[in-house]
């Protein structure tokens, strides 16, 4: 009796290790296409005839929301550019996933399991790379509106397959820095205007971003002559340079007072640029009482400047501006 016990686990150990267990043998790990072309996901197993096979694309971060796109000899995924290909042997199978006319879309991990039990797999991924041209993400720098002197951090993140090279230039300009970020520690109102964000991969031409910059600041008042004579009764010209963001109040003052156009004075602004104004003030035909120093004032949100400019008595007229 011990014999046939004997006998009996020898066949039952034979039997055991006769049943070879399933294993992946091939995947290709990556794969590098280009748009519009084919691409063959193979998955080849041994010893897995009796156990089935998925194909699955790996959405990332997303692992939940994964695609199956076949099961064993079955293809799940609906999608005319996608078909399977099985070679089902005793001991060896081969599991293809072909795909045609390759998209953006297509870049991404695939995974091959080959179930083994319950709450068991062995897994193999591979990865399917897409050349394609850069593009910009929408999470990067929009415009800006900032005050001078303030640091300033520009940013700029493209996608695309090669990784692309990121850099920064002005309208006219040499490159400015390379990477995806611009900093600028104090800006100046100096600094204002369009900067570009580029990417380049060397697929296609490349493409940019334009990023503007509107810098405000307080009002810088100027003038050409701050010392103007003229003989009585002939008219006399006064000038101041501003320059402001936002606009400035100009205003001009005698005395204490503010003038305004009347029979002695005439006030006109010249907006010259965005930024920039000229304000005249046209003293006419000046009196004696009319001599002494004129204030030219500007003032915005951010600040108030002003500049001096002190009229005195020739006795001659003086030419130009008229005579």
């Amino acid at each position: 009796m011990k014999n046939i016990y004997g006998v009996l686990l020898l066949l039952y150990i034979t039997l055991a290790y006769s049943q070879k267990m399933p294993f992946i043998s091939h995947t290709t790990r990556q794969f590098v296409r280009d748009i519009g072309s084919e691409v063959d996901l193979d998955c080849s197993t041994k010893h897995s005839r009796e156990f089935n096979v998925l194909w699955i694309k790996v959405i990332k971060n997303q692992t939940d929301e994964s695609i199956v796109l076949s099961s064993g000899s079955t293809l799940i995924v609906k999608d005319p550019r996608v078909s399977l290909v099985t070679e089902i042997k005793q001991d060896s199978s081969r599991y293809i996933i072909h795909i045609n006319n390759i998209q953006e879309d297509d870049a991404s991990t695939y995974r091959c399991d080959l179930i083994t039990g319950f709450n068991n797999k062995i897994s193999a991924y591979t990865e399917l790379l897409v050349r394609g041209p850069p593009f910009i993400y929408d999470n990067s720098t929009k415009s800006l509106v900032v005050e001078e002197g303030q640091s300033v951090q520009l940013a700029c993140f493209a996608g695309g397959y090669p990784t692309p090279r990121i850099f920064w230039r002005k309208p006219n300009n040499a490159i400015l820095t390379i990477g995806n970020i611009l900093k600028i520690s104090a800006i100046k109102k100096e600094d204002h205007g369009n900067y570009y964000c580029i990417a380049e991969n060397g697929v296609g031409k490349g493409t940019k971003r334009k990023i503007s910059i509107d810098v405000e600041f307080a009002p810088v008042v100027t003038a050409l002559q701050t010392i103007v004579g003229q003989a009585v009764n002939y008219d006399v010209y006064l000038e101041c340079h501003v320059e402001s963001n936002p606009p400035p109040a100009i205003i001009w003052i005698f005395n204490g007072i503010q003038l305004t156009n009347n029979e002695n004075y005439l006030i006109s602004d010249l907006t010259t640029a965005d930024d920039k104004i000229d304000s005249s003030l046209q003293i006419i035909k000046i009196k004696n009482y009319l001599y002494g120093d004129y204030i030219c004032k500007a003032a915005n949100i951010l600040g108030t400047a002003e500049i001096t400019i002190t009229v005195f008595e020739t006795v001659l007229p003086q030419c130009p501006p008229v005579c």
